[in-house]
């Protein structure tokens, strides 16, 4: 071909004697580089030689092989670049993380042990401890690890399950260790209904993280980003369903067979199985809550309507004559106590003297509730109902309201603070107390606006308005069940906002201060209960006015300040018991329902349930258990 030809240069006159012709090698010309370039004038008229268009290589020489290990040096069109023809680099494979399912499983459950443990350790309070006892462990495991592997198997991403699930039983275990703390009362099933009123309250009290808590959460994010990292097997879809239907059957077997068991509740709780705290600490966090879980199935299920109306259908109402109907006016005092029969250093007799002077004007005696330092609802629903256990009163329910009402009463009530608080503005009409008075629709025109409750100075000279506009205008006897807000805790400890006159005993000035402040609300309240009795003797209506503590106040984390002050918490003993669950009573009358009655309304009652029971020894212990 005339690409192959080349001409001599003038040097170049051919190959020297002792050297062997080198073959010329083929020269490519692009168009630019032949631009003015002139073939020589001798050439014209030269043309190839026929033959060459017909020279074929020789038949004995073979293609040669390309050496061994080496690719075919002719590039695929694929893999060329359309610019400039050359070879494109191929494009390195993105390094895939391990996906061996194997690996995962043992990630996760290393991560339900671990939590696990971190569980158990917060779970212990007052040397009380879960005691390293393998089946509690394993009771306080399992669910995790089934939580874990559920959510793994439903999503298909470990480090997701890890998360969340990590997050849950932590908030579960963080939850039961601060509501011991503020309230000395664990966390159960039931609380979970009353997660607006936890956040409501959570900003009266201070929140710290321990370094366990925060170690804890240091390893929810390693194993989380360990499992991302390494914990990318899963099981095919198969397979993958098959273990979800697996670990929902294993879950709700153990739920039925361990958790609703109270006979293994009992007996790995041991000698602290008749106080829920020390169950707690002694079980753990994640197993008892569960097991209170299963008692709301069991009486749930146990529940059987046609044998519940038969015993019913046994009693009949009992009859007021008209004659005896008097109005009856009920007051649950928030927390507040009758710490004067303590040895408080320095409490100043000015405290209790008119809640003493009232006292010895009435008929009066122990009221033994099942709360402390908390839960307002459970002693004003017993009064109410006549039972210590209840469900959440979605309809109606039998109440003292509704058989006063059935006896021509008039039923309703008030508590100065918002009516989304446990519900009561939906409970209350269920239990028959028509038109109650809540902050939301009545005490926030004597309120500055955004504010949330009312305190006694609002609170009484109100009622007393009102009761004295109802007597004007109906002659229908009346029930008023009242609840007031102004002793609720917890009391500041850095400053005493009334003055330190109230108690100036020998102890340290944060525990001063709540002292102070405590005894100054109930120095308070009960000048305003004075106030109120004075009031309803001058009336010509019979008027019975019912008191009580709905439990003892908050003094402290842990009931610290009832410590400091020698008063025993331990409910183990009779002490112990008496001064955790001790509040008081007193129902008084006027002189107009004196006379009606043929009753002085004075004397020592016997002790009291909020269900008015009087106390046996029998229902005393029943009642310590069900505590």
């Amino acid at each position: 071909p005339m690409e192959q030809l080349t001409t001599p240069t003038p040097n170049q006159t051919g190959p020297a004697p002792d050297q062997a012709a080198a073959p010329a090698a083929p020269v490519s010309q692009t168009p630019e580089d032949m631009e003015g370039v002139q073939a020589p004038e001798n050439l014209e008229g030269v043309q190839a030689p026929e033959n060459l268009e017909e020279v074929q290589a020789p038949e004995n020489v073979e293609a040669t092989p390309n050496p061994e290990g080496l690719e075919d040096p002719q590039t695929p069109a694929e893999d060329q670049s359309p610019q400039t023809g050359r070879h494109k680099p191929k494009r390195l494979e993105k390094r895939r993380l391990p996906r061996k399912t194997w690996l995962t499983v043992l990630l996760l459950l290393a991560a339900g042990l671990t939590f696990t443990a971190f569980s158990l350790t917060l779970s212990g309070q007052e040397g009380i401890s879960w005691g390293g006892d393998p089946l509690l462990f394993a009771c306080n495991a399992l669910p995790v690890v089934l939580a874990l592997a559920f959510l793994w198997l439903l999503t298909g991403q470990a480090w997701l399950s890890c998360l969340v699930v990590g997050a849950l039983v932590f908030l579960l275990t963080g939850g039961n260790y601060f509501k011991v703390m503020f309230r000395d009362d664990p966390l159960m099933w039931s609380d979970l209904s009353l997660l607006r009123e936890a956040f409501q309250m959570s900003d009266q009290y201070q929140v710290v993280l321990t370094p366990l808590m925060i170690a804890w959460i240091a390893v929810i994010l390693a194993f989380g980003v360990l499992l991302f990292l390494l914990g990318r097997g899963r099981p095919k879809l198969l397979p993958r369903l098959l273990a979800l239907v697996c670990v929902a059957g294993v879950g709700a077997a153990s739920f039925l067979l361990l958790y609703t068991d109270d006979t293994l509740y009992a007996n790995l709780a041991g000698d602290h199985a008749g106080d829920e705290r020390q169950a707690y600490a002694a079980t753990g966090v994640v197993y008892p809550f569960l097991h209170s879980a299963g008692r709301v199935y069991v009486q749930s299920t146990a529940y059987d309507e046609e044998e519940a109306a038969a015993i019913l259908s046994q009693y009949t109402d009992g009859v007021i004559p008209q004659e005896k109907k008097v109005n009856l006016i009920s007051i649950q005092m928030e927390a507040m106590a009758d710490l004067s029969e303590y040895n408080i250093d320095g409490l100043s007799p000015s405290v209790y003297a008119d809640f003493h002077a009232l006292q010895a004007e009435s008929y009066s005696g122990t009221l033994i509730t099942d709360i402390f330092a908390g839960g307002t609802t459970e002693t004003e629903w017993a009064v109410l109902t006549g039972g210590n256990q209840h469900g959440d009163f979605s309809t109606k329910t039998n109440s003292v309201a509704w058989y006063l009402k059935s006896q021509g009463y008039t039923a309703n009530g008030s508590h100065p603070c918002r009516d989304w608080f446990y519900d009561r503005k939906h409970v209350n009409p269920n239990l028959g107390l028509d038109d109650y008075l809540f902050t939301d629709n009545y005490y926030y025109q004597f309120i500055a606006e955004g504010e949330d409750v009312a305190y006694d100075n609002v609170f009484f000279p109100d009622l007393e308005d009102r009761l004295a506009e109802y007597f004007d205008t109906s002659d229908a006897p009346l029930f008023s069940f009242n609840v007031t807000y102004q002793g609720h805790g917890p009391y500041e400890d850095e400053v005493a906002y009334w003055g330190t006159d109230f108690c100036t005993g020998d102890y340290e000035e944060g525990t001063l201060n709540i002292l102070n402040n405590y005894f100054y609300v109930v120095q308070d309240s009960c000048a305003h209960l004075r106030h109120l009795t004075q009031f309803l003797d001058e009336l010509d209506q019979p008027v019975v006015l019912l008191l009580y503590g709905d439990h003892k106040p908050w003094m402290g984390n842990n009931g610290a300040i009832y410590k400091g002050m020698g008063i025993s918490l331990d409910t183990s003993t009779e002490e112990g018991f008496r001064n955790y669950y001790e509040t008081w009573y007193m129902i008084w009358g006027n002189q107009a329902a004196k006379d009606l009655l043929d009753e002085d309304f004075q004397g020592q009652g016997p002790e009291l349930y909020p269900i008015f029971y009087p106390k046996t020894e029998r229902r005393t212990e029943h009642y310590a258990n069900q505590s």
